[in-house]
């Protein structure tokens, strides 16, 4: 399914041969770990590739050179989605891009609010060059568009990312300034979480309460720490 030369997979067709359309399901090499090394790096770069996946609205299904391709989505045509941008993310994540995995969620979630200050409610799909909805699109579409404006703003907008397998909390901080939860659910705990700038100029002061023991692995300009979590009011510093 690769191909060499333009460093691309591609679906086959029933022979066994490559189907000429570039689209989005290459990079489902990212996500299962088939693509690494140099084919990664390749992958990777298509999406900051403005003739073809780098729109303005990532990402789109259909790659921007391609003869079908339409600038306003219609359908599997180049509208962006909500489960094929995710699939993107966790394949970035896995290939060790997460700063470029939350790139495009941030890019994500800001074109997806901006689309819901116009017509209050979020879409099926989105254009890919434009700030609006896919030219063929379902209102009210919160099976799964709503993983932009929850999934994203939790994990990449908030940095909250849990493990409830581990009973663990992860918070990447990347803000300027207040930020946090309240009533943030994850392993069976209900918590409040506020990270505030230190006094002091550096660091940051984390207010956490909660209703169970949890781990709490928290991480802003470079330095990280762990935290046990108890029931109640929880302070700790960071820097």
């Amino acid at each position: 399914m690769w191909d060499p030369e333009k460093k691309f997979y591609y679906d086959l067709t029933v022979d066994g041969k490559r189907a000429p359309i570039k689209t989005i399901a290459g990079f489902w090499a990212l996500v299962s770990g088939a693509a690494t090394g140099e084919r990664a790096a390749a992958l990777a770069a298509e999406l900051d590739n403005p003739q073809t996946f780098g729109r303005l609205h990532p990402v789109p299904t259909c790659a921007a050179d391609q003869p079908l391709y339409n600038p306003k989505g219609e359908y599997w045509r180049g509208s962006v989605w909500a489960p094929t941008t995710t699939m993107v993310i966790r394949g970035l994540e896995k290939s060790g891009r997460a700063g470029k995995a939350r790139s495009i969620a941030c890019r994500d979630l800001d074109l997806t609010y901006q689309v819901f200050q116009k017509t209050g409610t979020v879409w099926e799909n989105y254009a890919p060059d434009a700030v609006e909805p896919g030219n063929q699109a379902q209102k009210d579409f919160v099976g799964w568009s709503g993983i932009s404006p929850i999934l994203y703003l939790f994990e990449y907008g908030l940095g909250l990312k849990p493990d409830a397998v581990r009973n663990e909390l992860n918070w990447d901080i990347q803000a300027r300034g207040a930020l946090g939860c309240e009533r943030y659910r994850f392993n069976g705990h209900v918590a409040d979480l506020v990270a505030e700038p230190a006094a002091e100029g550096t660091g940051w002061v984390l207010s956490v309460r909660s209703d169970g023991e949890f781990t709490l692995k928290a991480k802003a300009a470079g330095v990280e720490k762990v935290f046990s979590v108890r029931k109640g009011a929880n302070r700790f510093v960071l820097g």
